[in-house]
């Protein structure tokens, strides 16, 4: 488990500097995974027998407490600080590493109105934009219920990235057009069967945010609708200058490669795909998705990152509960990180955009800080055997 750069010690002896307990590393060395298991009562035996198989090894680490946690984390190297940001594909646009979705804002059903306000999505927006994440993912359904009162997922999004008066990079927002032709219902407007219909969608989401989009997808490719219908409709709004890139969501790899194939005919690049994707639902990995992805410069949007907060701690499946135990260990090394910024961090690292949910200030502050710093090569390969010997697919 050790990383090139540290090579394991023979015995607990030698890793570990007698006076402090911590390993005695050089100064210009990255502490492995290996050393700080050796620092952890409980890990190094399982760490050092050479007749147990590495699988068997990461199955039986136990959970660190707050107090052992804090001990690693000064025991580890300094975390070293990598860009925030990247490029969403080939748009052009600068984005933050990792977003944050919107699906609940607006939405009563999710405790908008009761349990959150608006006053307090704006501080959310806030801390977010001030941890570095510029990146703001909304649809044209979420929240759709408050428009009438103009506080829709669309509507708060343009509202507080007018007001923002932070320093650049500016607010990047995104937004989705639902596919299914009876979508006028909820939403006015026609039946939607034509690229038309879907434009004429585009313009009223133009008309909440308060301004062209930065990104504007196909929600999902729902059956009845031809690709050349669909991205007619991406065309034509970048013709007519309502949005600055166009992506897709919800696209298998072979819709994602023909979607790909018709834009670029036109001069267009697609920007992004946008899929469920998280530690626990490593479909796109296996699939073919983001194989086409990268071959096509075609950035990776990850929704349900959190796998719907289990990644956070809400679940009580053994399984998972295991995968939490090792997250934690990875956090402790790489400076105390939280077991969500590590799951999120996995996928950056995986070279997807996360957009976990964030319906509050200490949320978006939480997702921040899994900005700025990545997780090792030998780490990432460690959890997905895990996974792998776990049964997670």
């Amino acid at each position: 488990l050790c990383l090139p750069e540290a090579s394991p010690p023979q015995n607990r002896e030698q890793a570990l500097d007698h006076t402090s307990g911590r390993p005695t590393n050089p100064p210009h060395a990255k502490v492995s995974v290996y050393d700080m298991a050796l620092c952890v009562p409980g890990l190094s035996v399982g760490f050092r027998q050479g007749e147990k198989s590495r699988r068997a090894r990461l199955a039986r680490i136990p959970e660190l407490s707050s107090n052992k946690r804090v001990q690693v984390a000064r025991a580890s190297a300094d975390v070293e600080t990598v860009d925030k940001y990247t490029q969403l594909g080939a748009s052009g646009l600068r984005v933050s590493k990792i977003g944050i979705g919107t699906l609940a804002w607006g939405d009563e059903k999710c405790g908008f109105g009761t349990s959150f306000r608006e006053s307090g999505l704006k501080e959310t927006f806030a801390a977010a934009a001030e941890g570095g994440i510029n990146f703001i993912d909304t649809a044209e359904v979420y929240g759709f219920g408050s428009a009438k009162f103009e506080q829709s997922s669309e509507h708060l999004c343009g509202r507080f990235a007018a007001d923002w008066s932070g320093t650049d990079p500016a607010p990047v927002i995104g937004s989705k057009v639902f596919t299914i032709p009876w979508t006028n219902a909820i939403m006015g407007g026609g039946f939607r069967v034509g690229s038309e219909s879907l434009v004429e969608a585009l313009k009223g989401s133009v008309e909440r945010v308060g301004r062209p989009l930065d990104l504007w997808s196909i929600h999902f490719p729902f059956p009845g609708w031809s690709q050349e219908k669909l991205m007619d409709a991406l065309k034509e709004g970048m013709d007519l200058g309502l949005t600055k890139s166009v992506g897709v969501s919800n696209y298998n790899a072979v819709q994602l490669e023909e979607a790909h194939e018709i834009l670029a005919k036109a001069g267009i690049p697609l920007a992004c795909n946008q899929v469920k994707y998280n530690l626990l639902h490593r479909s796109p990995e296996k699939d073919g998705v983001m194989k086409v992805a990268e071959e096509r410069g075609i950035k990776i949007v990850a929704y349900a990152p959190l796998a719907e907060g289990q990644l956070a701690g809400k679940t009580e499946d053994e399984k998972v509960l295991q995968m939490l135990k090792l997250c934690e260990f990875m956090g402790a090394i790489n400076g105390g990180k939280s077991v969500s910024q590590v799951a999120l961090n996995y996928l950056v690292c995986k070279g997807a955009i996360p957009i976990p949910g964030c319906k509050n200030a200490q949320q978006a502050a939480q997702h921040a800080g899994a900005l700025g710093w990545e997780l090792g090569d030998t780490e990432i390969e460690t959890l997905d055997e895990k996974l792998d010997y776990l049964g997670f697919k």
